[in-house]
């Protein structure tokens, strides 16, 4: 048998600076030299302190996190302490700012700026501006600026102003020339006051404008300051349109990242957004400079037209570029596709859902900011690349709740081998560079989060996933937590002398984007003494991988091939020989568990030798039955210092049986409500929201339930719409309430195809608060999802005389979702509408004729003229369309 690649150590090797997490709708803003500080709130594994037994502060990638909410709700969060390997141009220690948008709203577009490691972040995507959320450093090891430090004149005041005024909703960012110390302004959305003392010196200095369906301005202006006060002012008309452009004709702007970056570390910029409400794209405009240290840089992700959420481009240009010391005049670089890397990257399906989102963000050497597009579910996509450009990457999975990270790469020139995301089993990686659970002294701390990865190796968590935990010593419980986030840790006091402990680590998940891994157990004995300084417990991990799944991690009725690998986390205080690690068993199940069927173990490769990484590896055939909806897979292994695992993952892959409805115990659901009962009408206009409600009751109680839309097959769905995740309230002991919020819908970002509108279908599960008891529902309530209609009139001629004919012209169209930027609705041919005529004086219409609008959505017919009044069109709507009245055109009769 030949030896079987340890995906996780591979992995581990090769990842490089992916430095933070994004979440579907998220901006994550990394900075590998920005706000890299001493890193406060680190866990104590890293601080050298304890904790008493407890569910301590959320745990992520990366160890220290401050935050704020921004004035538009979303939450704003900086990691402190990330690590790079040095494989990019400018890898580092520093901090990532992620972006999470609250309930009902999503990623738009932020300006966003870092001085001296100080964050500033201000939404821009808002009809009004709002104020700027500023978030102070951990603390760095820059200099203090010069206004700080004090000068020898001065200081003198500087005013700033855009066109002549004072800008509200700007962002301004100021840098002495010389040594780059860095000066900033603040300005209030409601009373902007842009002014600034500065001493002697000159100065290089940015102004962030963005405002309401307008372009976003990078203006930028160099001045000195000598012996008395002045006025800076910005010009709009001076900038130019900044961008990337290709020689492929049919592809768009999806996303983009604008910044301006200076000695040291600082930016000011633009990231999110994109495509802009009506499906223009977003323009950028930047001043030419020339400044020695400053550069601009640019980086794009451009689709096929057309393209959207729902229908993912099948193509993604991934594009950065950067002008450094001078922004020519025409501030645009023209690329060829021949010039670029080309790859191809499958994304498997976790069983559910029609599109991932592929993030990315480019090691500038400075800052930069991942940004991501939908790429196909259960399909492929392929890529060109800037070639020789690093980038940090991740994937999504529907609101961001499955978080997948992959190793850093660079593509050369030309084609490249391709990569396969998403494999099945979802399963734990414990191993990462920065997680696993620790023991200092006579502390330990579980911190178990990667429960959710592929079986390529690729670290992932699941923020919606609940996790227990219980530790025990010879028996005894020492500490136990429930129903944590996936990111919490638990520390607690351990006895002091050396023993067999017991650990038992449960991660539950039950979300609308994935049906796979929906519970991950892992059951561990270890032995385990004080420890000078904190080190890996040394627990027995394994890896599993199945052969002859499909593109839908879905197993044919035919055999397939159960490879176990198992190694032991190494801390360098392990004997290399304890570490030697075996797999002992496979078993897998077709009922979720209820009942195992052990596997015999056909081909097996021998332990590693001590003091290699590898583990050993083993491997069954499981004939999958014809019958089966999903197989869980259990494996176990043990080490020879007798530590031991059994890991279970219950839904590890899915199997040649459809899948039904599933009912267990007396939970049910009722009284589902979308949109309060009426139809959704999709407008020209991304602020859209709506929710749902239904009622689940079980004799213990309810725990959770959720609740989505999709079109199509419940097995293969043509697009699928998720909410929040639902907010279940008890009315009594029984019974609970649910509801759940679809927060922007944007029409054409999300959907894109005209023909999703129509009967949508509700899918919704409840679970028992004793755990016991849950259903699981395919379809629970229908919604018809239909596109905004327009009718229009008109009448000639005006006035007309008594008993002449009047001839009365329309048209009837509806919103277009497929091509907006050409047309933002299109004839709806074919329809029957009715004429109505309101007389001078009454309040009410009445119905006069049926006319039939022709295959462009024209209305034109003809009528006698009797009384002065209103005529109008009237469409009753369809399943698919909104019912809608024109304005009346009034007719004098003379």
């Amino acid at each position: 048998m030949p030896p079987i690649r340890n995906h996780r150590a591979e992995s581990r090797r090769h990842r490089a600076t992916t430095t933070g997490i994004a979440l579907a709708g998220t901006v994550v803003l990394s900075a590998s030299t920005l706000l890299s500080g001493a890193g406060t709130g680190t866990s104590w594994a890293d601080s050298g302190t304890t904790a008493a037994a407890s569910a301590a502060a959320p745990a992520t990638a990366a160890p220290g996190t401050r935050g704020a909410e921004l004035a538009t709700g979303e939450r704003v969060d900086v990691i402190d302490g990330s690590t790079g390997t040095g494989t990019g141009t400018g890898s580092g220690s520093g901090s990532n700012i992620r972006i999470t948008p609250g309930p009902g709203r999503t990623m738009g577009r932020y300006a966003f700026a870092s001085t001296d490691g100080d964050l500033s972040v201000r939404p821009v995507d808002v009809r009004q501006p709002v104020a700027t959320t500023e978030i102070p450093a951990a603390g760095n090891g820059k200099p203090a600026s010069a206004a700080k430090a004090g000068a020898a004149a001065g200081p003198y005041t500087v005013k700033m102003k855009v066109d002549g005024e004072n800008s509200p909703g700007s962002l301004f960012r100021i840098w002495n020339s010389k040594t780059w110390a860095s000066y900033s302004i603040s300005t209030d959305s409601a009373h902007p006051s842009a002014s600034i003392k500065l001493p002697p010196g000159d100065y290089f200095s940015v102004v962030l404008v963005s405002e309401w369906k307008s372009p976003d301005y990078l203006l930028v202006r160099t001045f000195k300051v000598t012996t008395a006060a002045l006025t800076v002012g910005f010009e709009r008309k001076k900038a130019k349109e900044t961008g990337i452009r290709t020689d492929q004709s049919t592809a768009v702007l999806d996303t983009s990242s604008v910044w301006i970056s200076v000695p040291g570390g600082d930016v000011a910029g633009f990231a999110g957004g994109g495509r802009r409400w009506d499906g223009m794209n977003r323009k950028v405009y930047v001043t030419p400079f020339s400044q020695t240290g400053a550069s601009l840089w640019l980086h794009e992700i451009q689709v096929k037209k057309g393209s959207a959420d729902a229908a993912p481009s099948p193509y993604r240009y991934d594009l950065t570029h950067s002008f450094k010391d001078t922004v020519p005049a025409s501030p645009v670089k023209q690329v060829r596709t021949a010039n670029l890397a080309k790859t191809v990257t499958a994304v498997r399906a976790p069983g559910t859902g029609r599109s991932g989102y592929l993030f990315s963000a480019p090691d500038t050497g400075g800052s930069g900011a991942y940004i991501g597009s939908a790429v196909p579910l259960g399909g492929s996509v392929t890529e060109y690349v800037t070639p020789g450009m690093p980038y940090s990457r991740m994937l999504s999975y529907d609101s961001g709740g499955h978080s997948v990270t992959m190793p850093d790469r660079t593509l050369k020139a030309g084609t490249s081998a391709g990569e396969t995301l998403g494999t099945a089993p979802f399963q734990p990686d414990p191993q990462s560079d920065y997680s696993g659970s620790v023991r200092r002294a006579a502390t330990i701390q579980l911190y178990e989060p990667y429960a959710f990865s592929d079986a390529e190796g690729h670290s992932a968590y699941d923020s919606r996933a609940k996790v227990s935990y219980r530790l025990a010593f010879r028996g005894q419980t020492l500490a136990e937590a429930k129903d944590l986030g996936a990111l919490k840790t638990l520390n607690t006091g351990v006895p002091s002398g050396s023993g067999m402990y017991e650990l038992v680590h449960t991660a539950d998940r039950k979300v609308p984007y994935s049906r796979l891994s929906t519970q991950v157990r892992s059951e561990w004995t270890f032995a385990s003494a004080a420890m000078r300084s904190s080190g890996s417990l040394p627990l027995v991990d394994t890896a599993l991988t199945v052969s002859g799944l499909d593109a839908r991690n879905t197993a044919k009725a035919a055999p397939v091939t159960v490879t176990a690998t198992a190694s032991t986390r190494t801390n360098g205080f392990n004997d290399p020989y304890d570490d030697v690690s075996t797999v002992t068993g496979i078993e897998y199940s077709t009922d979720d568990g209820a009942n195992w069927h052990g596997l015999p173990l056909q081909e097996t490769q021998e332990p590693q030798e001590p003091g290699e990484t590898d583990g050993s590896s083993a491997s069954a055939t499981l004939p999958v039955p014809a019958n089966a909806s999903f197989v869980s897979l259990r494996v176990t292994a043990a080490n020879k210092a007798g530590g031991t695992v059994r890991r279970t993952v219950t839904r590890a892959f899915m199997g040649p049986a459809p899948q039904t409805d599933q009912t267990v115990g007396a939970t049910m659901i009722s009284k589902v409500v979308i949109n309060g009962g009426k139809p959704l009408t999709l407008h020209n206009d991304p602020l859209q929201s709506f929710t749902a409600r239904f009622t689940a009751t079980d004799p213990s109680g309810i725990a959770d339930g959720d609740l989505y839309l999709y079109r199509g097959a419940y097995n293969k769905p043509d697009a699928v719409v998720t909410g929040w995740p639902a907010t279940c309230k008890r009315t009594n002991a029984t019974t609970s309430v649910c509801d759940v919020t679809f927060g922007y819908l944007d029409p054409v970002a999300s959907l894109g195809k005209n023909a999703l509108a129509g009967t949508w279908k509700a899918a919704a599960w409840a679970r028992s608060a004793d755990g016991q008891s849950l259903t699981d529902r395919q379809s629970v309530q229908t919604v018809q999802l239909r596109r905004h209609s327009r009718a229009t009139v008109a009448a000639t001629p005006k006035p007309v005389k008594k008993g002449k004919t009047l001839t009365v012209t329309g048209k009837l169209s509806l919103l277009n979702l497929e091509n907006p930027s050409q047309t933002h609705y299109v004839g709806h041919g074919g329809q029957s509408v009715k004429l109505q005529f309101r007389k001078k004086g009454s309040s009410e219409y009445t119905n006069v004729k049926t006319v039939k609008a022709d295959s462009a959505g024209k209305l034109k017919t003809t009528v006698k003229g009797t009384k002065t009044g209103h005529w109008r069109f009237s469409y009753a709507g369809s399943s698919i369309a909104s019912a809608v009245n024109s304005s009346g055109v009034s007719v004098v009769v003379k």
